[in-house]
């Protein structure tokens, strides 16, 4: 099982999924545009953890979904997220029976 852990680890390290990923993250920070959504973005959050300006942070984030490059990391972030929490949940039912055994 552990032997296959690792060829899934470089089946994702070298997929086009991760390969994309990397392009649009040089892409975001050659972007102005992308670049000061991201900022207004992060300060908008920061105000609302503070002092819970929701109004500012769901503008920016709106703001922040609209483009399309940093629509399609997020979203290629998730998928890869998704991936990790079944495997994740996968392997703990697995050894589940192995570790809470008295």
């Amino acid at each position: 099982m552990i032997e296959k852990t690792y060829e899934i680890i470089d089946m994702i390290d070298n997929s086009k999924i991760k390969k994309r990923l990397y392009e649009i993250k040089s892409e975001i920070k050659e972007n102005k545009t992308a670049k000061k959504l991201i900022k207004n973005f992060n300060e908008a959050k920061e105000l609302y953890e503070k002092y819970n300006v929701k109004e500012d942070f769901i503008i920016a984030k709106k703001e922040l979904l609209k483009n399309s490059l940093i629509k399609e990391y997020i979203e290629i972030q998730n998928k890869i997220n998704l991936l990790m929490i079944q495997i994740n949940h996968r392997i703990k039912m697995i050894t589940k029976g192995v570790t809470n055994q008295k």
